[in-house]
């Protein structure tokens, strides 16, 4: 028995430290892209000032922004930033509280699976189309999808199963 909860805690360690590297290389990638959108924005502002077509800022600024917008889908759920309606939740008890979360976590979940489905198909198309401008592979762009989603259904478990902070204590239950 004794051996049983030193491997759950040590798992629980390990998932633990997995998933707060997840959370630094998205929040480094989601800085990364605003980053280069913004110097490609003002790269391309500049260019039209002198009147010189500068047509690779606009593509690659837009990439960015794709990448940014999916990776940042799942920090904005880690802190519960999302909108959601909730004046019928919390008139409800606990408990039911509780299991109404589970069906919408569920249901949210039965979503993100099937647009993370429908991306890996518009990859394999994606895999022979090039970007007008750039001719980089479709699939560069398509690929934010199935990560972005997986990202946020990750924070999404996550917020469902840890306990409501004292400041929260009123509130439900987010997933």
């Amino acid at each position: 028995m004794n051996s049983t909860r030193f491997s759950l805690s040590s798992a629980a360690a390990m998932l633990s430290t997995l998933t707060g590297l997840i959370r630094r290389i998205v929040s480094f990638l989601v800085l990364l892209f605003f980053g280069y959108m913004l110097v490609a924005v003002l790269v391309q502002v500049v260019g039209r000032y002198f009147a010189v077509s500068i047509d690779w800022a606009a593509e690659s600024a837009t990439l960015a922004q794709i990448w940014m917008v999916l990776l940042a889908a799942g920090l904005a759920m880690r802190e519960q930033l999302h909108v959601r309606v909730e004046v019928l939740l919390h008139a409800m008890p606990r408990g039911v509280q509780r299991w109404v979360n589970l069906i919408v976590l569920m249901t949210c979940l039965w979503f993100l699976s099937l647009a993370v489905r429908g991306s890996i198909d518009l990859i394999a198309v994606g895999a022979v189309e090039t970007s007008p401008v750039l001719r980089l592979p479709m699939w560069v762009a398509y690929l934010s999808l199935p990560l972005g989603l997986g990202y946020f259904a990750l924070e999404l478990v996550l917020v469902f199963l840890q306990p409501p902070s004292p400041a929260r204590q009123s509130e439900s239950t987010r997933p």
